[in-house]
């Protein structure tokens, strides 16, 4: 049965794909790293090392492990970009929102991280869990 998509999502998070009109993002792509939006008001930039590194920690976490670490960095997430993104500190909302990206796409089957493509990934507070919607 399909996941239901949440009627308004805490924040969105997208990893745009090569054909992004926007240069930063291709740019990025270009470096070889990942490009995540977060909500739509910032780009950050996962550097293909530090993904290396992430997933192969994450590889070896338990999936019970991998929810309880989704929940609470989206939780974290939700209330700084709730409060205010301009007063948050950049490098936490960066690392929550990378954390979360990255154990969302091993929870959905990527099996490295050259098998992410495009998508985004809907937050529903509601339900404390992550919802991704691949691109076609």
């Amino acid at each position: 049965m399909p996941t239901a998509l949440p009627e308004a999502p805490a924040f969105t998070l997208t990893c745009p794909g090569n054909d992004s009109p926007d240069r930063e993002v291709r740019a990025i792509r270009a470096r070889g790293n990942l490009p995540l939006m977060i909500d739509d008001r910032l780009l950050a930039e996962i550097v293909r090392g530090d993904l290396t590194e992430s997933w192969e920690t994450a590889v070896h976490l338990p999936a019970q492990a991998l929810a309880d670490m989704s929940k609470l960095a989206g939780g974290r997430l939700a209330s700084m970009l709730e409060d205010n993104i301009g007063s948050a500190d950049l490098t936490d909302v960066v690392s929550d929102a990378a954390v979360l990206f990255l154990l969302a796409m091993r929870r959905a089957g990527a099996r490295t991280p050259d098998d992410i493509a495009p998508c985004t990934l809907l937050w529903d507070e509601e339900r404390q869990r992550e919802v991704v919607l691949k691109r076609a």
